[in-house]
């Protein structure tokens, strides 16, 4: 296979990576005792800049389902994209789409979530739509089901803040390369630095370059990935965190849209081969260039009160153009057609916050949390959501015939304005209160499509929970929670669009008894979407009416032995969306029983370098389409993963990570189009640091 002028540069990086270690290495000290990591992190309190967490409590014992992915969650899974990094947590159903090269795809508690970096929302139009470099996040903080006081507009699903990596006052470095199948190979290099001798102004370069081939033929993306940040420490209670990016890619996008005719349903034929790529490899590009600048400011007034302000512009310059197939004559053929997206979102956000502590007796305690927020979002270029593309045979493909694009004006200016107030109220060593209120006043303008995508609305959002924290390990809670998104642009027949709104009531209970090292937390949710958008036949998505999730939810995060760590989870969905005011059926893509179990032992071998071996079950019941393909089950699948890491010492590690290890064909789900899961990958990974 022919390899790009990237693969072959980062071959060479790779080839050399060891000559590249400086002797600082020798300094270290002697590596500590293995212990399995818990995968996820339990937070008592949060305050680094850009988090959820000053609004929305994401401490255990807060009255809501929240998690925190550390950095070495992220990496025990070798995730390259956010959805894979959350493939083993409950109520997630991740790559419902099948593994996608160009943007990612998950959703939770069968809804939609909104992705957020460092508190700054990514605001995705369309198909202008903002993708994240994984290497360069420290963290993931989620909270499930709607919640629109984190900053306003969000999905139903909830809120998933990436917290980028930031300077700290050490000397660190990480250098890693990696290798795998299907054909990909990457750089990445981290490096934390002091720039004075008082140790007051401290820096982090962070870097990436990787090639690798899509799930489709002939299908790669090539990215680029750059992240300085600087932070200086003015005095011993205010500092200020510059933070900046640029992240580049450029390659053939993955469309993996096909119709259930040959993928769930057969043919004289027999089925597409999953590999079969139904695009055009010669028209479909993907050139995305994204740049991001802003500061994260902190100043403490007292001990007990401190500011915070929250800058970030943002920029995404997209060319793409992709070629799906949308249905079949019934025989080999595919009807395709083309989407084309040519131009550029500029963001600025503000938030400015204050924190508090107040101590109203020996036994109450006050943390009011209050701000504004602004944001302002323009779009602006050529877009096309659906055009004819020349069919294309199923079973033996030939590519190459000509397709015309073109596109219409796209622009969109959108104004948002914030205020908020929330307050978690300790009562005793046995109570924990929170509470919350914001108003949003969002206005749009523009043209989408030839369609007015101007609205003009406000909207206020509560939320509020309890928790009692009991001597015996066991903490009862319950929540109820709002959001609302307002969504710019018209459906195929004319229809502009109307906000989503959205409500939650969740109860649940939280074990951390004495006897188990870890936790376990089992929740019921209630979940209710209006004005809910679902695909049609026009091939551009319509709102359909009030979606419905009941659901419960099982997590569990523990050690049975100090080297033994285990992570399991269940979900049990039952969701419902509406056709129409006498027709309600079953909500495609969602199934009614999703369960995961992942194992991982540390073994201290003779020579006292560790090992450590992990293995995964993924389960994703049945789902079926009953709107277009009533009575055609999509089957459950279970797919095999595993992870093997031997640490040589306490610089250098050698990591293999497989994903669907027996490669199992299946179909991820039918919701009008049909999607192949992702297919095995391998990834070898060589690591030093220190």
């Amino acid at each position: 296979m022919t390899h790009s002028p990237l693969a072959w540069a980062i071959l060479a990086l790779t080839s050399g990576i060891a000559l590249a270690a400086p002797s600082r290495a020798q300094e270290s000290n002697t590596a500590s005792e293995s212990q399995a990591a818990s995968p996820v992190e339990t937070l008592d309190a949060v305050t680094v800049v850009g988090t959820v967490g000053d609004l929305q409590s994401l401490d255990f014992f807060a009255p809501n389902s929240s998690f925190v992915l550390n950095r070495e969650a992220i990496d025990d899974q070798g995730a390259r994209k956010l959805d894979e990094a959350l493939h083993y947590q409950a109520g997630v159903l991740s790559e419902p789409f099948g593994a996608d090269n160009k943007v990612e795809w998950f959703k939770i508690r069968g809804f939609d979530a909104s992705i957020s970096m460092d508190g700054s929302p990514t605001t995705p139009n369309g198909y202008f739509v903002w993708k994240p470099e994984i290497f360069g996040v420290e963290s993931v903080e989620v909270l499930k089901g709607p919640n629109s006081l984190i900053f306003g507009a969000s999905e139903a699903g909830g809120v998933v803040n990436l917290v980028t990596k930031r300077p700290k006052k050490e000397e660190a470095l990480l250098m890693q390369a990696e290798v795998g199948h299907p054909d990909s190979m990457g750089l990445g290099i981290d490096y934390n630095g002091i720039a004075n001798e008082a140790g007051t102004a401290y820096y982090r370069i962070v870097a990436q370059a990787r090639h690798q081939d899509g799930m489709l033929d002939d299908t790669d993306m090539d990215s680029y990935y750059l992240a300085p940040s600087f932070t200086f420490d003015f005095t011993p209670r205010t500092s200020l965190t510059l933070l900046t990016s640029i992240q580049h890619e450029d390659g053939t996008p993955t469309n993996g849209f096909l119709p259930a005719y040959g993928t769930i349903i057969d043919t004289p034929y027999g089925l597409i081969d999953p590999e079969m790529n139904p695009g055009e490899p010669g028209f479909d590009r993907l050139k995305r260039t994204q740049v991001t600048a802003g500061w994260l400011f902190n100043h403490e007034f007292s001990p007990d009160w401190t500011f915070t302000q929250n800058y970030r512009y943002t920029h995404l310059d997209i060319d793409q153009q992709n070629v799906f197939a949308y249905g079949s004559d019934g025989d080999r053929q595919l009807y395709r057609g083309y989407t084309l997206t040519d131009g550029n979102t500029k963001n600025h956000y503000f938030d400015n916050r204050m924190n508090g502590k107040l101590r109203l007796s020996d036994s109450v305690e006050l943390l009011p949390t209050f701000g504004i927020d602004y944001l302002r979002s323009k779009t602006s270029g050529l877009n096309n959501g659906f055009g004819l593309a020349p069919n294309l045979d199923m079973f033996e493909p030939v590519y190459g015939a000509p397709i015309t694009a073109d596109g219409s004006p796209y622009d969109l200016d959108t104004k948002q304005l914030g205020l908020y107030a929330s307050a978690q109220l300790r009562v005793g060593d046995h109570w924990n209160f929170n509470a919350g209120i914001r108003h949003d006043r969002a206005e749009s303008s523009g043209n989408i499509n030839g369609g007015d995508a101007g609205y003009d609305v406000s909207h206020n959002s509560v939320n509020i929970g309890a928790m009692y924290i009991s001597d015996y390990g066991v903490s009862p809670y319950i929540g109820y929670s709002e959001s609302f998104k307002p969504v710019a642009g018209v459906d195929g027949y004319g229809n502009s669009y109307r906000p989503y709104e959205a409500k939650q009531t969740e109860a649940g209970i939280k074990f951390e008894p004495t006897w188990l090292d870890g936790t376990i937390t089992l929740a019921y949710f209630d979940i209710e979407e209006k004005n809910a958008l679902a695909a049609d036949a026009s091939n551009i998505q319509t709102q359909v009416g009030k979606r419905t999730n009941k659901g419960v939810e099982l997590q569990g995060d523990f050690n049975i032995t100090p080297a033994t760590a285990v992570r399991v989870s269940y979900t049990r969905n039952n969701s419902k969306q509406d056709l129409g005011v006498n027709q309600t059926i079953r909500t495609p893509l969602i199934p009614k029983h999703q369960a995961s179990l992942w194992v991982s032992h540390r073994f201290n071998l003779a020579n006292s370098n560790p090992l450590t071996v992990a293995a995964g079950l993924r389960y994703n019941g049945s789902t079926e389409d009953e709107r277009y393909y009533p009575g055609e089950e999509i089957p459950s699948f279970t797919l095999v993963d595993m992870m093997m890491k031997y640490e040589f010492n306490q610089n250098w590690t050698l990591q293999f990570n497989a994903r669907n290890l027996t490669d199992k064909t299946y179909v991820s789900g039918c919701d009008f189009y049909c999607y192949y899961g992702g297919g095995r990958t391998l990834d070898l990974q060589l690591k030093y640091q220190w």
